[in-house]
C-alpha cells in the first residue's frame, strides 16, 4: 500500500473516531439535558401524586396472584379496596387482626400497599338510620378503625347512607351505552329512574340521616386520632338530594362542610370523586381548592363524565380521556394545593376482549395518567 494512501486511511480512521466521539459526547448531553429538564419539571411539582388502581374479589383467584401482579407490573404501587376482600368481613361487618395481617401480607407478596379501605353501607344501615339497634354496628367500625390505624392503612372510608338501600332494585336509571368504536359504559338519566324506579321498603328524613353519620363519626374518628389513618367521606352517587323516594345528604360541598363542621377533626376529609362532584354540577376546581387548602382532601377518584344533572338531567360515565373535563386540568389543580395522595381510575369501562378481568382499560387509565403526572404539570 502507497504512504499516500496509507496517510488517506489514518485520516479516515482519525477524523471516523473523532466524528464517533463527538456524537457520543452530543449524545450525552442531550441526555443530559433531558434529564437536567425531567428533574426541573420533577422539581416544580408543588404536590406529591401517586396513581393507585381498585380491584374486586375476581381479581384474587388467579395462581400465585398473577392477576394482582398486573397492577405492579404498571407500576401501580397502592389499591383501594373494599373491606369485603378480608375473610369475615362480608359475613359478620368486622375481621380479626390475624385476617387483615394476612391479607396485608397477601398485597406485600406482590409489591402492593392498601391505600384506602372502604366500608360497606349494608352493615352499618342501621347506625345510618340512627336506630338504637345501630351501636353495635358502630362498635365494629370502631375496632375496624383502631386496626386499620395499627396498620397504618392511609384512608378508612365511612360512607353517608345511599338510597339504594331502601328499595329493592336501584339500577332502573341506568343504562349500558357505547362511547367511540363502542366501547360500554353507563348512563345515568334521572328521568328514567324516576319513571322506573320502585316504591322504598320503608321512609326516611333528612334529619335522621344526619343524626345517624354524624353519631358514627363522633365515635370513630378518635380511634384514629393521633395515627396515620384519616377518614373520608366520598358522598352519595348519584349526587341528588332526593333519589328513588328518599332523601341523600352528602351530594354537595355545603354538606361536606357541615360534617366537617359538626366533626372537626383534622382526622375528617373527603375522598374526592372529581367524577361525581362534576355530575352534581359545582365547580370541581372550586372544591379541590377548598378542601385542598383545608387539609381535607385525602384520597381521589381520577374519573370523566358527560353531562351534569342540573344541566342534563343526567351524565355519561366514560373514559378517563373522553368526557367533558381536562384531566390535565384537574391534576394541575390537585398539584397547586400540594396534594399529598393518590389518584384511581375508580370506575372502568368496557373494551372489546377485555374480559374477565378489564385490564385492557385499567392499562390504558394508568398510562393515560401516567402521561399527564409526568408531562402535563410542566
Amino acid at each position: 500500500m502507497s504512504a499516500g494512501k496509507q496517510s488517506n486511511r489514518r485520516d479516515f480512521i482519525k477524523h471516523s473516531a473523532l466524528g464517533a466521539a463527538t456524537a457520543g459526547v452530543a449524545a450525552g448531553a442531550t441526555d443530559g439535558v433531558a434529564a437536567f429538564d425531567d428533574d426541573a419539571k420533577r422539581r416544580k411539582r408543588k404536590g406529591n401524586i401517586r396513581i393507585g388502581a381498585r380491584f374486586n374479589e375476581q381479581w384474587l383467584k388467579s395462581r400465585n396472584d398473577d392477576d394482582l401482579r398486573y397492577f405492579k407490573q404498571l407500576g401501580v404501587d397502592r389499591v383501594d379496596i373494599e373491606l369485603k376482600l378480608i375473610d369475615g368481613y362480608a359475613e359478620h361487618g368486622i375481621f380479626t387482626r390475624a385476617a387483615l395481617k394476612a391479607f396485608i401480607k397477601r398485597l406485600d407478596g406482590v409489591g402492593l400497599k392498601i391505600e384506602r379501605a372502604n366500608s360497606l353501607g349494608p352493615f352499618y344501615l342501621n347506625a345510618t338510620l340512627n336506630r338504637n339497634e345501630g351501636q353495635r354496628e358502630i362498635d365494629k367500625l370502631k375496632q375496624i378503625g383502631e386496626m386499620l390505624a395499627e396498620e397504618e392503612i392511609p384512608v378508612f372510608g365511612i360512607q353517608a347512607c345511599q338510597a339504594a338501600l331502601h328499595v329493592s332494585d336501584s339500577r332502573r336509571g341506568w343504562v349500558r351505552s357505547k362511547g367511540r368504536g363502542g366501547y360500554g359504559h353507563p348512563s345515568f338519566s334521572r328521568k328514567r329512574s324516576m319513571a322506573a324506579s320502585p316504591k322504598p321498603k320503608y321512609k326516611v328524613t333528612s334529619d335522621q340521616l344526619w343524626k345517624g353519620i354524624i353519631n358514627i363519626y363522633k365515635q370513630v374518628i378518635p380511634t384514629v386520632e393521633g395515627s396515620k389513618t384519616v377518614i373520608a367521606m366520598h358522598g352519595n352517587d348519584p349526587p341528588l338530594h332526593n333519589y328513588l323516594g328518599n332523601p341523600q345528604i352528602l351530594c354537595r360541598f355545603a354538606d361536606f362542610d357541615r360534617l366537617f363542621s359538626e366533626v372537626p377533626s383534622k382526622h375528617n376529609g373527603i375522598t374526592f370523586c372529581v367524577g361525581t362532584r362534576y355530575e352534581s354540577g359545582e365547580d370541581v376546581f372550586e372544591g379541590i381548592r377548598r378542601y385542598g387548602r383545608q387539609g381535607r382532601l385525602f384520597h381521589v377518584h381520577f374519573r370523566n363524565v358527560r353531562g351534569t344533572l342540573p344541566a342534563d338531567g343526567g351524565y355519561s360515565e366514560v373514559f378517563v380521556d373522553d368526557g367533558d373535563l381536562k384531566m390535565a386540568d384537574v391534576l394541575r389543580t390537585l398539584d397547586e394545593v400540594c396534594y399529598d395522595g393518590v389518584i384511581d381510575f375508580d370506575h372502568p369501562m368496557s373494551i372489546t376482549g377485555d374480559q374477565p378481568l378489564p385490564k385492557q382499560y385499567i392499562g390504558f387509565a394508568v398510562g393515560y395518567m401516567r402521561g399527564l403526572l409526568h408531562g402535563g404539570l410542566s
